[in-house]
Parts: C-alpha cells; structure tokens; sequence
C-alpha cells in the first residue's frame, strides 16, 4: 500500500497521478516523479500537468514524513523513503510500454536507485540533484543528535534564505518579518529533526556510491543561485557518471526549484524535459503533438 500519513497533508502537497490528456498512438509512456527531502509532490504537479498534455501520463508519491512541517521527519529513516519509491514503480511499472523517471533533490538518488535495480527504465530526468551536504556542518549532526533533538535552520546564515522560500511556500499568508513571528512561530514550523538530517546525509553518501555505476540516459537540471546545493557538487556528479548519455543544462539565474512556475526557467525547462522523453524513447511520442 502507499504511504498513507497520519497527519494532515494539504491537498495540494499530497501524491498525485496525471493522466495523458492525448492519446499517443506509439504506445504508453509513463514518468514516475520523486520529490526531495522536506519536499512534497506540490514543486511538480505543474510540470507533469504539461508533460501530460503532451502524452506523458506522470505520478508523484507523497514520502513518509513529508507534505507538512519538517517536525513529520522526525524517527523516519531513509530506508523508508526507498521503500516507497521501489513500491511506487511496483506500482506503475506494468502499466506503460516505456517508464520513465524523474527526481528532484535527493529524489534523484531514490532515482538513481530504482534505475540501477530496473535497467529498462529508459531515462532519469534530474532537478537539481542531490550530491552532498550545502553546508559542511551539517555532516556534524551524526554526533549532535546524541545531545540535540532539533536543528534549527533558520540560526545558520547560509540557510535563512531557503528557510523563508520553504516556510512561505507553504503558507503564502505568514508575514515572515513579523517579530512574533521570528520569536515564537518560526522556531516551531522551521525545525528539523536530528534524526532525518543524520539520514538525508546518509543518503546522500548512499547516492555517492550510485553514480560511478550510473549509466540510465539523463539529463540534469541546475540553477546557478541554489541556496540547497553546495558550489560544485552537481559538476563532480556529471563528471563522475561513467555513461554517454549525459547532458547537464544550467540556468544561471534558477534556484533549487527550476521547473516550478514562479521560476522563469521552466518555460525552458519544461520543453527540454519533454525532447529528453522524445530522444530516449524507443516507442516515440506521437509526432503532431505540439509543445
């Protein structure tokens, strides 16, 4: 069965599934999508309505501890979070001619996963990867959670900045610089557990042992001003996937999201996204569908 959490998730951060609007005469193609960490199906939903208007049937799940407040993590391991990917392409995997992926963050490494247990998924699709930690200290937390039960990101100057896109992403209402707010909400809806930060960076590790065995066609997607990724990080993955079917596009201007709307790369994004499905699909999309 799904996850099926036990606390309330807004509809709009719940999984979902987009059905292709058109029929594609080639075949069925579908695209299984993983969210990040503190993430939610919501930075996608989106984009798989426009890759389903163009014949591409999408699905997100929704992963244990997600689609609320960072608090949810807390005492859910990673291991959890792979088995739902692995029981999400269960799943879908016999319902299409052709399977697709697509990660985001440390989705891409739930992708990367499904990828090198199931060789004939034919693409993975990479926002914004997930490679290492954005800040140093946070490899630090496998000690501190011993002494510490939360982590407050929005202490640490070089988080502030994700910190206030993630809290307002999920409530547009709260007026952030409130000093009230700053005193007595933010510290509550911001926290993050110890224990989900020790397992997102043992993910991340898990996922450095992925990639130099990678060889899934994929194309990635960076924004050059991520406040979640560290400098580097996502060239050092491109480098070190064996394969030659490789592509990494940048959007100087981008953040951590590319493919949501409010960023002006997507408009981009979107349709290179659809050309890759184009390109590594053996089957084809329907060639009068415009984009």
């Amino acid at each position: 069965m799904p996850f099926a959490p036990t606390y309330d998730v807004p509809v709009e951060r719940r999984a979902y599934t987009e059905l292709a609007r058109v029929e594609n005469g080639n075949g069925r193609i579908g695209l299984l999508m993983l969210h990040g960490f503190m993430g939610s199906p919501l930075s996608s939903h989106p984009m798989a309505n426009y890759l389903a208007e163009h014949g591409v049937t999408v699905h997100c799940p929704l992963l244990p501890g997600h689609g609320h407040h960072p608090d949810k993590l807390r005492k859910i391991p990673r291991q959890a979070w792979l088995d739902e990917a692995e029981e999400a392409f269960a799943a879908v995997q016999g319902l299409y001619d052709e399977l697709f992926l697509m990660g985001h963050s440390m989705g891409t490494i739930l992708g990367a996963h499904l990828c090198l247990q199931n060789p004939n998924v034919r693409g993975l699709i990479m926002l914004t990867p997930f490679y290492d930690v954005p800040d140093d200290r946070l490899n630090l937390v496998k000690y501190l959670r011993y002494v510490m039960t939360w982590f407050y990101p929005h202490k640490m100057r070089s988080m502030r900045k994700l910190v206030r896109e993630r809290v307002l992403d999920f409530d547009p209402t709260i007026n952030f610089d409130d000093p009230d707010f700053q005193k007595n909400d933010l510290p509550k809806v911001s926290r993050v557990p110890m224990d989900a930060l020790v397992e997102m960076v043992k993910m991340a590790a898990y996922g450095r042992t992925l990639w130099p065995r990678f060889t899934t066609p994929s194309i990635i997607f960076r924004g050059g001003h991520d406040p979640a990724v560290k400098p580097g990080t996502i060239d050092t993955l491109y480098e070190t996937l064996p394969g030659p079917h490789k592509k990494l596009v940048t959007f100087p201007k981008a953040g951590h999201e590319p493919m949501r709307p409010f960023d002006p790369a997507h408009k981009e994004l979107w349709p290179q996204a659809l050309d890759f499905i184009r390109t590594y699909s053996r089957i084809g999309l329907t060639t009068n569908l415009t984009q």
